[in-house]
């Protein structure tokens, strides 16, 4: 189990903690011109996505767009869960996909030299020097070409000056040192950061106290949601009813993917 850096500001209050957050969120609402909301359908894109709602609300601003990673690999809970709470909320979606990738899968392989010029340079700039890789998102490669790198190719299409994340401080020693608004080149950007503080259990609380839809694999005992083959149940209670203080939230994760989170951060993973 990785072992986590403890922060003081992860002792606020809740109220404190949600203070903040719509804090970081309205100076950024009103700073960026071309601001989007990184949703996943999980717990923590979740509960930013509704505080910037809520804050959009409050101020009379227009709510950003919502964008999607879509790497290919989804629960259809995750799709399902997506357009209904989208059409709820009357969410504009844009879908981030590396389309080249996920057309050259062969019998669950990609050949590298199967894809186009710009991804075939991206695997070289991670260090990836073989022929072929799985499709899956647990290794650096298959987790930088179809996740980052599509992510990287909408801030520029659509321009988005800032992207709305769910990262928090706990979830991993790579985040624990990140800040609540924080630049990044190649694409040129800003990433607003407001949940940071969070611990796990409150953000269960406040999806539990504001009633907020939940992806229904926390309820079959997930912790971590993300792609099919790299998530798994670690338990047969609900997500928010599991021991958060003694067990590792990511758990059902990849540790590779976990241990080599830092590298794949300075290419612009979250």
């Amino acid at each position: 189990m990785l072992i986590m850096p403890i922060r003081k500001e992860t002792k606020l209050s809740i109220k404190a903690k949600e203070d903040i957050a719509k804090i970081v969120i309205a100076d950024a609402l009103q700073n960026f011109s071309r601001p989007t909301v990184v949703w996943s359908t999980g717990k923590d894109s979740t509960v930013v996505l509704h505080l910037v709602h809520d804050v959009v609300e409050k101020l009379n601003l227009k709510m950003p767009t919502a964008l999607f990673v879509d790497h290919g690999d989804h629960f259809k809970e995750t799709l399902q869960m997506l357009e209904d709470l989208g059409r709820n909320w009357k969410l504009n979606i844009v879908i981030a996909r590396n389309e080249d990738v996920l057309r050259n899968i062969k019998n669950g392989v990609i050949t590298v030299s199967d894809l186009s010029e710009e991804n075939q340079m991206e695997s070289r700039r991670i260090g990836f020097n073989k022929a072929s890789f799985e499709y899956s998102l647990e290794s650096d490669v298959g987790n930088h070409l179809l996740k980052t790198v599509a992510l990287n190719s909408a801030i520029s299409r659509y321009r988005f000056d800032a992207l709305f994340t769910g990262i928090r401080w706990d979830e991993n020693p790579a985040r624990s040192n990140e800040v609540f608004i924080s630049y990044r080149d190649e694409p040129q950007h800003f990433r607003i950061q407001p949940i940071l503080p969070f611990l796990e259990r409150d953000v269960w609380n406040y999806m539990l106290t504001n009633k907020l839809p939940i992806h229904p694999k926390y309820r079959e005992g997930y912790r971590s949601i993300d792609g099919v083959r790299d998530s798994k149940k670690v338990s047969d209670e609900p997500a928010w009813e599991q021991d958060m203080e003694h067990t590792s939230e990511r758990e059902g994760r990849s540790q590779d993917k976990e241990g080599m989170m830092e590298r794949l951060r300075q290419l612009g993973y979250m």
